[in-house]
């Protein structure tokens, strides 16, 4: 019977480091964010590797930077070939120090696609300002005249917190959006699955509906 797990658990360099040192002949297949990847072991190496259009190391390298997602090892498996010749030590290495550049690589495509994402909501009519901040109030990015938008952001948890508490309680789901007055500015609050985004309204006469309608629209793309 295949042991199956998830990678949070036992990531793929622990899995590796395992059945190479139990001598194990095996097939890992690995899943994560809809890719699909598999690992085959033979006399305690790793023999070949394929991920997408990758074959053997770089295919490993790949799947080493996930902290995420599935596996599940057919052990007694035979590889169809054989693609990797480096000793099992020396490819974790070597795949290990490759992982904080992926990492790094990944946050910077996160934070490009945030700067964007400000950018489309920034020029919908009716927004002078926005602020999208993770649920734990870090701000993600802000683009709002005079501010750094750690206020906003803050403004924008709160709100969207004690929406969401209420709305357990009386059964009525996620907030759709809400207005908050601060001091010199409206800010329109939306509450998405993992964060909260904050737009700052132009004036009184900009409708929240039509604005909320806009930026949900452009948070879908």
């Amino acid at each position: 019977m295949p042991l199956q797990g998830s990678l949070v658990e036992m990531s793929l360099a622990n899995l590796i480091q395992v059945n190479c040192q139990e001598m194990r002949s095996a097939r890992l297949q690995l899943t994560y964010d809809g890719r699909n990847g598999e690992v085959y072991f033979s006399d305690g190496q790793v023999v070949h590797a394929v991920l997408d259009d990758k074959i053997g190391i770089e295919a490993v390298f790949e799947m080493l930077a996930w902290d995420n997602g599935a596996f599940m090892l057919d052990r007694d498996a035979p590889s169809p070939g054989k693609t990797i010749s480096l000793n099992w030590n020396e490819l974790l290495l070597q795949g290990m120090m490759r992982v904080p550049e992926k990492t790094a690589s990944k946050a910077e495509a996160e934070k490009n696609k945030t700067q964007a994402t400000l950018k489309q909501l920034r020029a919908i009519e009716g927004v002078t300002g926005a602020v999208i901040s993770a649920s734990d109030g870090i701000v993600l990015g802000a683009d709002i005249p005079g501010s750094d938008g750690e206020q906003e952001a803050a403004v924008a948890v709160f709100v969207g917190s004690a929406a969401e508490q209420m709305g357990e309680t009386l059964q009525m789901g996620l907030l759709s959006h809400g207005v908050v007055t601060l001091k010199d500015k409206r800010l329109l609050v939306l509450q998405l699955p993992d964060r909260f985004v904050g737009l700052v309204l132009s004036g009184e006469r900009t409708s929240p509906a039509i604005v909320t309608t806009a930026a949900k629209e452009t948070l879908r793309k």
